[in-house]
């Protein structure tokens, strides 16, 4: 069912239920009314005749007076007034065939003082009545109620709660249509967005509602599709650069070392030169991996508490060891007295993973194969690790595309590189919400500082 379907509907029934409950009311109030006016009539009229009967009955004159209904007993009578004395015996009554009255009733009526009862066909009202003479008479004034007002109220309400429902159901299927057309155009340019095309943005209104700010809420949603589609682009491009382009020197080595007989040197030297090759795609991959693994949604990444300054010493080593030609000074300043400030909140490979690239960077870009790394701590007891190089540096309009994958600095174009380790230690930053800042100093060197939250110190180890 649709939605200007459902709401009107809805909107009908709500409606609906208000009129009946407000039309019950009308009804029952009306009928009070006509039962009390109709109840009203009888009093009077029976306050009145036995005011005259009772006299004439005091003087015993009512016999020389015929009743009405000795005049007039062919009569179809509609109403009647009965006069009964404290035996219960009728003395008086309009209607000389009426049926008697129940001693019970009477009794009901004595004691309560007057009463409401049906009575055959009559609706019929009681009361009692004292003489001036000290005697006691009850007297029941009884007639056919008419209901002809409430069956013409009741038709007139049943006409007008069809005809309102009709108009409120034609009335809430425009104002649904109204209220749910900015729906449907939303819907319109959402269908014409196709995946050629991100660039196109939803129509945004003036009016500041929930669909302006739903309009705004996907605009921004397409922004950031947009910037993964991009990026996906720019990575598959990038990565298909990457690894054809050592793909292709391994391929063209072998068939020019397979051409013609060539001494054992060559053959070793092209050995060496392809198993380079390979390692550096081996080292490309491994780190695709990585990145690939920390950016996968619903990968869970443990965390413990580790000491900063052994995983800057152990990435230190590790790197010294790969490579023996680099060097690593390391200093730390202002050590804390307190033992538990120099514990992080990480994953241990991974931030070994993150500073490892970090210094390998700066080792491969200094010409002195040389890098400075400094831990210290603030006086917030925040860990903070800065490490410093002696490349080419960064220039500033290049300092925020350093972490894109495969992105290389035109300052480091003649230095071998994939472009991806900066790429990786972003995303390994990002996930340990570790403040990363960069700042190239020209015209030479480059200063990476990494900034550490407190540790929760009752994180489980």
């Amino acid at each position: 069912m649709q939605i200007r379907t459902r709401l009107t509907i809805q909107f009908m029934l709500i409606v609906a239920s208000i009129m009946l409950v407000a039309m019950f009311y009308i009804y029952f109030q009306f009928k009070q009314h006509l039962q009390n006016e109709f109840y009203g009539n009888l009093r009077s009229k029976a306050n009145l005749t036995v005011g005259v009967v009772v006299g004439r009955l005091e003087r015993e004159e009512l016999a020389e007076v015929p009743s009405p209904g000795n005049a007039a007993s062919f009569t179809a009578f509609t109403e009647n007034i009965s006069i009964f004395d404290a035996l219960g015996r009728r003395v008086y009554t309009f209607n000389p065939s009426a049926t008697n009255i129940a001693q019970a009733t009477l009794e009901e009526i004595n004691k309560m003082g007057e009463c409401r009862f049906p009575h055959g066909e009559y609706n019929a009202f009681g009361t009692r009545f004292r003489a001036p003479s000290g005697k006691v008479y009850t007297v029941i004034a009884e007639a056919v109620f008419n209901p002809t007002e409430l069956e013409n109220l009741a038709r007139i309400l049943i006409v007008v709660f069809f005809a309102f429902c009709g108009l409120v159901a034609i009335g809430g299927w425009f104002f649904a249509g109204q209220a749910l057309s900015p729906v449907s155009n939303i819907m319109n340019q959402v269908d014409a967005i196709l995946p050629s095309d991100m660039s196109r943005r939803l129509d945004t209104s003036k009016n500041h509602d929930e669909l302006a700010r739903l309009v705004v809420t996907f605009n921004r949603l397409l922004d950031r599709l947009q910037a993964a589609f991009n990026a996906q682009k720019l990575f598959l491009s990038n990565i298909s650069h990457e690894l054809k382009n050592p793909l292709t020197v391994i391929i063209s080595q072998i068939e020019i070392i397979l051409q013609k007989e060539r001494p054992a040197a060559e053959y070793r030297q092209t050995l060496q030169s392809v198993l380079d090759d390979a390692r550096e795609l081996n080292l490309v991959s491994d780190k695709l991996m990585q990145l690939a693994k920390i950016n996968a949604s619903g990968e869970e990444v443990d965390f413990e508490r580790i000491r900063i300054d052994e995983a800057v010493w152990q990435a230190k080593s590790a790197l010294l060891k790969a490579h023996a030609d680099y060097k690593i000074n390391f200093e730390i300043v202002n050590l804390p007295a307190d033992e538990e400030k120099l514990y992080v909140r990480a994953n241990d490979q991974l931030l070994r993973t993150a500073l490892t690239n970090l210094m390998d960077n700066g080792c491969k870009y200094s010409p002195d194969k040389k890098v400075r790394v400094r831990l210290s701590f603030s006086s917030e007891g925040n860990s903070i690790i800065e490490i410093q190089d002696q490349g080419p540096g960064i220039p500033d309009d290049e300092v925020a595309l350093v972490f894109e994958p495969f992105y290389r600095s035109s300052k480091t174009d003649k230095v071998k590189g994939s472009g991806v380790g900066l790429s990786l230690v972003d995303s390994i930053m990002k996930l340990h919400r570790i403040n990363l800042k960069v700042s190239g100093r020209q015209p030479s060197g480059t200063v990476f500082r990494l900034e550490f939250p407190q540790v929760d110190l009752g994180l489980k180890n």
